[in-house]
């Protein structure tokens, strides 16, 4: 147990902020699509491999990056990440052209994998008296918070007074967690180097719940990624509209990501309700997308829907786990990042070969054989 003179709320805000710094920053792109778009005269499929880039570097850097430095101390190693994106977004905002920009992501996606694998471990060892599915919906809310005020907040400065201010607001933003950090973190060696330390092994479950996180985040984010397209093509959202979609969509997560936490002692519900909020909500958009009133519907479902989906695959993933929990989160966040980047990769050919309804339906596809992979997880038993 960590003794620290720090209270428990103090030390959850901290990482939560932190986490919607970093999070923020690997959304950035989305928001501001057309904007980047515009500016480096290349099309929106190609601004959107600056999302499937950052999350595929992500996903190969994940377990060998946590399993490096899993013998630093926690705080030194949280700050320095967050050093990293932050001082890479100052960069970002001075890109001089789209292949700096894309430098300067793949920078921020070093970071990544390591910076998730060690977040939810580090919220549990911080709070030892409450239940890790709280701590963990606690600091995701980090999550939330990107998308209710990070991207609708991004996207709208991005359109008012160009995108390269967004980023330099959330490098500031960076700076500011740093300092957070220093004084209201406390110090967390790392753990003993023991056989728990180790990639997990014979654990049917654990890589099943991986698999399904995979498949979820690939029928997301085919969509998400290209959503200011699909609003605009399909939905017939006004271009000035978008904004307050990304804030409804956003508040929706605050309620689903609550929602993930209450839940936390039945996961696999919580996971299978959100994957079928996000299969609905996309065929709603589909097929009704140009009834406003279904559009506002989609998009809030969808929203909380996706933040229950985070909160109740982490805790699934740690409560299979739980010895092994930097590890275990690593495998997540790999399989995680890899369904970004599938699913960024997927949208933007589909995109590209046919328009934005093949987008939605290749979502949906992805979603429904992930809710086969989750009914099928089901009946295997550990054998860990």
């Amino acid at each position: 147990m960590v003794k620290s003179s720090i209270s428990t709320p103090l030390t959850l805000s901290t990482l939560a902020f932190g986490a919607f710094v970093a999070q923020t920053t690997e959304y950035l792109p989305i928001g501001l699509l057309s904007q980047i778009s515009d500016a480096f005269k290349v099309s929106d499929a190609r601004v959107g491999l600056l999302v499937t880039g950052y999350a595929w570097i992500a996903a190969i850097t994940a377990i060998p990056f946590t399993l490096l430095t899993r013998k630093m101390e926690r705080r030194k190693l949280y700050l320095l990440l967050l050093l990293v994106v932050t001082l890479a977004n100052v960069l970002s905002a001075i890109s001089p052209n789209y292949w700096a920009l894309a430098i300067f992501r793949i920078i921020v996606a070093l970071t990544h994998g390591v910076f998730w694998s060690i977040i939810a471990a580090f919220a549990m060892r911080a709070s030892p008296n409450m239940a890790a599915g709280r701590a963990t919906a606690w600091v995701f809310f980090g999550i939330s918070l990107a998308v209710v005020g990070g991207v609708p907040f991004a996207t709208a400065v991005g359109q008012s007074f160009g995108w390269r201010i967004s980023f330099g607001i959330f490098a500031a933003l960076g700076f500011v967690g740093i300092i957070a950090g220093t004084f209201l973190l406390p110090i967390l060696p790392a753990q003993q180097k023991n056989h728990h330390s180790a990639a997990p092994v014979n654990n049917k479950p654990l890589y099943g719940a991986a698999l399904v996180t995979g498949l979820s985040l690939t029928a997301h984010f085919c969509a998400y990624t290209y959503i200011v397209p699909l609003l605009k093509s399909v939905a017939m959202v006004p271009i000035s509209m978008i904004p307050l979609m990304f804030l409804v969509f956003g508040v929706a997560g605050l309620v689903g990501n609550a929602g993930g936490g209450w839940l936390s002692r039945k996961i696999k519900l919580v996971v299978a309700i959100a994957i079928l909020g996000i299969v609905f909500s996309q065929l709603t958009i589909l097929i009704a997308g140009r009834a406003a009133v279904t559009t506002w519907f989609a998009m809030t479902l969808w929203g909380a829907s996706i933040t229950m989906l985070i909160v109740g695959l982490q805790s699934w993933i740690l409560e299979i786990a739980p010895h092994q929990a930097d590890a275990a989160s690593a495998l997540y966040v790999a399989t995680f990042n890899g369904g970004i980047g599938l699913g960024a990769l997927t949208g933007g050919l589909a995109l590209d070969y046919s328009g934005p309804s093949l987008v939605i339906i290749m979502g949906i596809i992805c979603g429904t054989t992930a809710l086969l992979s989750l009914a099928v997880n089901s009946r295997i038993r550990s054998s860990a």
